[in-house]
């Protein structure tokens, strides 16, 4: 890893992970030395001259605790999606009167630049006045209330994401039939694409879904489409209803309750009209059903 290559890091991303997070999720570009947990909190109490951006962090961590603010840091790229466990952590951390926060990780490289010495310096003080484990063990907490409350999860934070019966939870698809009326309606945008709605859902420990909504309706650059909204958004929430039953999403061995979100993407193997000026056969429509991390 490039940017904390800590014990603590690691156990972050295993409760917060969707099974196997890939690189995009993590500031992994970061050029900063590879240091284990050991190593970086000896580098933030003597770090090179040249490393202002460690120095400053560390300066500020410093002023923060001398007014009595110690912060539960957690390492936060572009794009990586937050803890699952947010919100129990944030009220445990009260009752031992600290805060939670993310610390920010940027994506551009600076030579000699090293990146997380606010979080390492509020870990040295926190594992001086908590114990060495605190944080680990605050997290499995977190976790353990976030069970025992049936809270909901978001489906890409879930160790094992919701998914059809049989179906990879990363690569499930479905097809559905669209009239042969709105097969001549819809319009492509200049790339050759129809739109694609993200339709968005709940499935309980049972399996049974519910709750449907819209999260998201691309039409690229043609808003010619619009109109049809709500008639494709109808069509890609018949077909889901034909999935009886869903696989429930899982956190630490145990069923949850998820949020999930299904992309539902329209596609035609035949050319358009208004490009062939030729008789259009019956279309269908293909339903991607790409569960996305960032949406």
């Amino acid at each position: 890893m490039t940017v904390r290559n800590i014990t603590v890091f690691f156990l972050i991303i295993q409760l917060f992970a969707c099974g196997k997070q890939n690189s995009k999720d993590k500031p992994s570009n970061v050029d900063q030395p590879n240091k284990t947990e050991n190593q970086l909190l000896k580098y933030v109490q003597k770090p090179a001259v040249t490393d202002s951006i460690c120095i400053k962090d560390i300066k500020k961590a410093k002023n923060d605790v001398s007014k009595g603010k110690i912060v539960f840091c957690v390492p936060m790229g572009f794009g990586s999606p937050q803890l699952r466990q947010e919100k129990r952590l944030r009220e445990l951390c009260k009752k031992y009167n600290i805060v939670f926060d993310y610390e920010m990780f940027s994506d551009i490289k600076m030579m000699g630049q090293t990146q997380g010495c606010y979080g390492a310096y509020m870990d040295k003080i926190i594992a001086e006045k908590f114990g060495n484990s605190f944080k680990e063990n605050l997290l499995v907490q977190a976790d353990r209330i976030l069970l025992a409350s049936n809270d909901t999860v978001e489906y890409y934070l879930c160790d094992r994401r919701p998914q059809i019966p049989g179906k990879d939870e990363y690569n499930t698809t479905l097809d559905a039939n669209v009239s042969d009326e709105l097969n001549n309606e819809l319009k492509v945008d200049k790339d050759g694409h129809l739109p694609f709605i993200d339709i968005g859902f709940y499935i309980n420990k049972n399996g049974d879904a519910s709750g449907y909504f819209i999260n998201y309706f691309y039409d690229g650059n043609n808003e010619s489409n619009q109109k049809f909204k709500d008639e494709l958004y109808k069509i890609g929430v018949e077909k889901l209803k034909t999935i009886k039953l869903w696989e429930t999403g899982m956190v630490n061995g145990q069923k949850v309750n998820t949020q999930n979100n299904v992309r539902v993407g329209f596609t035609t193997k035949v050319k358009r009209k208004a490009a062939t000026n030729t008789r259009l056969p019956k279309a269908r429509a293909k339903f991607n059903l790409l569960l996305q991390p960032n949406l």
